[in-house]
């Protein structure tokens, strides 16, 4: 069983938010995670989807941002197991492939960004900051109708 210990962690004091960044390339996550450390977040980091499910189920996460594919389970089946065992969690995907065709299944299972490599880091920023500004009601997903041109909406929450 993974263990938070047994990958690498930055703690931000006063952090923006909890971000699990899921990437089989070591390169790539260290560059990423640099850059969302700059920018504010806690970032935590898995090789694969086995471990992010097993480190997400742990963790107090504001996001999980991940590849595709990936070996050993690629980031559309974290989500599926995601979406069942900690629906409430956002996640953002990142995909290599051009024309990236699973991003409707994505959206079907809540995910709030898809992205394409090579990813905009600001691109990257603003979706991780939505995802959290979701995952602790200071936004909210509102439904569009599946035909929309708009594939996700979301609002200023009211404040209670």
């Amino acid at each position: 069983m993974a263990s938070w210990d047994e990958y690498p962690s930055a703690d931000t004091p006063h952090a923006l938010g909890k971000v699990l960044l899921v990437d089989d390339e070591p390169e790539l996550r260290r560059v990423v995670r640099r850059y969302l450390v700059k920018a504010g977040f806690e970032v935590s980091e898995a090789p694969n989807g086995r471990i992010a499910l097993e480190l997400a189920l742990q963790g107090d996460l504001d996001v999980v941002v991940s590849d595709v594919r990936m070996p050993d389970m690629g980031g559309l089946e974290l989500v599926e197991h995601l979406s069942e065992q900690a629906p409430e969690l956002p996640v953002v995907l990142v995909s290599g492939c051009s024309g990236f065709t699973d991003a409707e299944t994505a959206r079907a299972y809540g995910v709030v960004a898809c992205l394409a490599k090579p990813v905009d880091l600001n691109q990257l920023v603003a979706s991780v900051s939505l995802a959290v500004g979701i995952r602790r009601g200071f936004l909210k997903r509102v439904d569009v109708p599946r035909d929309s041109e708009t594939r996700l909406v979301v609002s200023r929450a009211r404040a209670v």
